[in-house]
């Protein structure tokens, strides 16, 4: 009798669940409709784990690859060289395996490799600032000038520190920490929107396009989640960390480097490898796209245009260091700095050297490229204003510390983070207008858009200030 009950209780209870949905659901009861049908799902939720365990066993493999080859590279012996070229190709094939795996959690289906179609690529946005050195000129696109004293908005803590720099777009700043986690603070009172955890430390900064997070992590991963909700849509992965080295988006694909020396671009879409291109040795440095080429340095020494739809080099040039300095890219010219203590410009169309200015210590600080001045931060605290057209020193200002910062020009002054201070100079002479001291070390580089000026310290913090009403 009670099975019979059940039952009959059951068909009861369905019987009037069709009857209220025939009547019409109020949104609140759809929602819960879709999420039981969504999480009850038990094929879904099998092929999630059947492409977690892919993943994990693939990364395992490629570890032991990794492992094996620097063991090879150390060998004297004769065989290396071809064994080191065998090791390197089952490196790359299983890596291709495992970008045709989607992430479990993003909940898409796996897509194969694409290969680029020759895209039309166009500048940054018109507003806002979506990504690291986003223009030409390394500014925001518009805007209100800022007036000088700046006053402190407002100051978000993270769990580590900030080295990298922000994102603006659309009210909301988005930025990494070294606690692991990608952020999203409210512009305007600094109040947290969503957080997304990484595996790995985040010093890339964010590139923010079309409703879209791009984001480099210390576990090798690019990421790509929803900029309202922090979902994530899909992950790529390189063969060594994402450091520093911060996606530039254009044409519909996102292009990265490693620390493994390779140049990636993805799919925009859904994370599909279109190339990659190994370079001559690990890459901090950030893309820049322009008229069709990818401007890119690496830590072994020399600074590469790539072909922005194949990856093909393009030309190359040597320096006599590492090159942390991202590219500044002028209409006819490219700039940046070298841990050889020279700041380069080079002939956009063949690489070749339009000159060079010594610096009094290394140059990892990007330049700020800002009508006939560049300015650049190095080692020996100074902060340059050079000419660019001939690489004469107009001025040089000494400040608190070793500058790792890349400065920002916005409303005839210069800002730029130099030991625990953000300063503030005028762009003219190089004279000191302002300064703010914060409770740790400066490496991030000012970002200003939307009457805001955003900045990460080593104290765990971001800081947003606006000018001082009058």
């Amino acid at each position: 009798m009670t099975s019979k009950n059940t039952q009959w209780l059951l068909l009861l209870t369905f019987g009037i669940m069709i009857f209220i949905g025939g009547c019409g659901q109020s949104a609140q009861e759809k929602e819960i409709k879709i999420q039981f049908n969504v999480s009850g799902n038990a094929q879904t939720q099998q092929k999630a784990a059947e492409q977690e365990k892919i993943i994990a066993e693939q990364k395992k493999r490629l570890e032991e690859l990794q492992a094996s080859l620097a063991r090879v590279r150390s060998s004297d012996a004769p065989q290396s060289r071809k064994e080191v070229q065998k090791i390197e190709q089952q490196i790359a094939a299983v890596q291709n395996q495992i970008q045709s795996v989607p992430a479990a959690s993003a909940g898409t289906a796996a897509q194969a490799p694409v290969k680029a179609a020759v895209p039309v690529f166009s500048g940054g946005s018109n507003s806002g600032w979506p990504m690291f050195r986003q223009n030409e000129k390394s500014r925001p696109a518009g805007g209100a000038t800022f007036t000088i004293p700046l006053d402190l908005q407002w100051k978000y803590r993270t769990g580590e520190k900030v080295d990298g720099s922000a994102a603006i777009v659309g009210g909301v700043i988005y930025i990494g920490s070294n606690d692991n986690n990608v952020y999203a603070i409210n512009a305007k009172d600094g109040r947290p929107i969503w957080e997304k955890q990484t595996g790995g430390p985040v010093s890339s900064s964010p590139a923010v396009v079309n409703g879209k997070v791009f984001i480099g992590s210390d576990d090798t991963y690019l990421y790509c989640l929803n900029a309202k909700t922090g979902a994530l849509l899909w992950r790529a992965m390189t063969g060594g960390p994402v450091h520093f080295s911060s996606p530039a988006v254009a044409g519909g694909f996102v292009f990265v480097g490693s620390m493994d020396g390779n140049v990636y671009a993805f799919s925009e879409a859904n994370g599909a490898m279109a190339w990659k291109r190994k370079t001559d040795g690990p890459i901090a440095a950030s893309p820049k796209v322009q008229n069709g080429m990818v401007f890119i340095g690496t830590l072994g020494k020399t600074f590469y245009a790539l072909d922005a739809a194949s990856g093909e080099p393009k030309w190359s040039f040597a320096t006599g260091s590492r090159i942390f300095s991202t590219a500044a890219v002028g209409e006819d010219k490219v700039y940046f700095g070298s841990d050889d203590k020279n700041i380069y410009a080079l002939n956009m169309a063949n690489g070749e050297l339009a000159w060079k200015c010594a610096a009094g210590g290394w140059v990892s600080s990007s330049p700020c490229l800002s009508g006939k001045y560049l300015f650049v931060g190095a080692n020996d605290m100074n902060l340059y204003a050079l000419n660019s057209e001939t690489g004469a020193i107009r001025w040089k200002t000494k400040l608190k510390g070793k500058i790792t910062s890349s400065p920002v020009e916005f409303g005839a002054n210069v800002y730029v983070g130099s030991g625990n201070t953000l300063f503030a100079l005028r762009a003219q002479d190089g004279s000191q207008k302002w300064t703010y001291a914060s409770g740790g070390g400066v490496d991030s580089s000012p970002v200003i858009a939307d009457g805001l000026l955003v900045i990460g310290s080593f104290d765990r913090s971001v800081y947003a200030f606006t000018a001082i009403a009058q």
